[in-house]
């Protein structure tokens, strides 16, 4: 896949309306706070739909209420136009000028985007973790997504029961829906997180050199018992507390190096060159899904990365139809250069 064009108005700090990128790498030059990184987030949301991080209000330019990304993506079926607007609280997504969501997007192209604080996945809360895993099994699966839209809805009118009317008699009614749904995304969790080891270990192996192996697994709160069972059983906590303390939405992703637990145990360079691994991963997941790379985004190439890792990311650029790489200096080799200063984006 390639990213051909990316037009935006009042996203964030830029100021510059309309891009055109060539294949290969595209290298994005600029200080620090310059807008590089914002660039890179509009390009992430043009061929998703779907915001990077933080909530949609802060994607807006202070001083102004809504903005726009639009962007055209080459793939194996043609020519794509999402469209996005966004507004606090509110996004609307067009894909070639019609109405949908953004797992329909997911459904023709996508792109994979490693910043520096992706070691949150290793050392953030759990929150973390599980935002990671559903994004991307809701890009890779539309049931998986379209089934964690429901889940979420049913969580929370479970919740608002607990809270508000714990006697009521359709809460019986929620809570089996709850175990349906929720049984269900764990078991496709399950076997998406087997894959995503699988491959993270290849990464992490010959980026470190190391023979102590990487490990992913879900960590269940409710441990080895089933979704009815774990739901019964914290009955009193759940009255005593008016939510629900078991479900996918409690779980976590645990990740051990050598059988340590890397949130307590890992370096910071090996919280590095995990997370690292688990976007690769990530791209690679998608890339088979798709039958072809989705397009690679690489903010600030070189930030807390030693030469290994650098190097590991280097290669991977020269082996994929495009990849949009942004640093303070530009990498070795590239086949376009951008200058990024105060939001304005300019042909080097």
């Amino acid at each position: 896949m390639q990213l051909k064009t990316l037009a935006q108005l009042n996203f964030r700090n830029l100021r510059t309306q309309r891009l055109e990128f060539q294949g290969g790498i595209v290298a994005i030059r600029g200080a620090n706070a310059s807008g590089k990184s914002n660039l890179l987030a509009a390009a992430y949301l043009g061929c998703t739909a779907t915001p990077a991080a933080g909530n949609l209000g802060e994607l807006v330019r202070i001083g102004e209420t809504e903005a726009y990304v639009a962007a055209e993506v080459e793939h194996d079926g043609g020519l794509g136009k999402v469209e996005v607007g966004l507004g606090a609280g509110h996004k609307s997504v067009k894909l070639d000028s019609q109405t949908v969501r953004a797992l329909d997007v997911a459904k023709v192209m996508s792109a994979v985007l490693l910043t520096p604080d992706d070691s949150e996945l290793i050392h953030g809360p759990p929150a973390a973790r599980r935002t990671f895993l559903d994004a991307l099994l809701s890009t890779l699966s539309f049931r998986y997504g379209t089934m964690l839209r429901e889940y979420q809805r049913v969580v929370e009118q479970r919740n608002a029961l607990l809270r508000a009317a714990p006697q009521d008699p359709s809460l019986p009614i929620w809570s089996e829906r709850f175990v349906s749904l929720g049984t269900a995304l764990d078991e496709l969790r399950e076997r998406a997180v087997t894959r995503l080891g699988d491959l993270a270990a290849e990464v992490y192996s010959e980026v470190a050199g190391s023979a102590e192996r990487l490990s992913a697994c879900l960590e269940r709160r409710r441990g080895e018992l089933d979704l009815a069972e774990a739901l019964e059983r914290s009955r009193g906590e759940e009255l005593a507390r008016g939510v629900t303390v078991v479900g996918p939405h409690r779980d976590d992703l645990r990740l051990t190096l050598a059988g340590k637990a890397l949130r307590s145990y890992g370096s910071r360079g090996e919280a590095r060159t995990a997370a690292m691994a688990l976007r690769v991963a990530e791209y690679r997941m998608l890339e088979g899904k798709h039958g072809e790379p989705p397009v690679l985004l690489i903010d600030d190439f070189s930030a807390e990365l030693d030469g290994s890792r650098r190097g590991y990311l280097l290669n991977l650029t020269a082996t994929t139809p495009q990849a949009l790489v942004s640093g303070t200096d530009a990498p070795p080799r590239f086949d376009q250069l951008f200058e990024v200063s105060d939001g304005v984006v300019s042909h080097a």
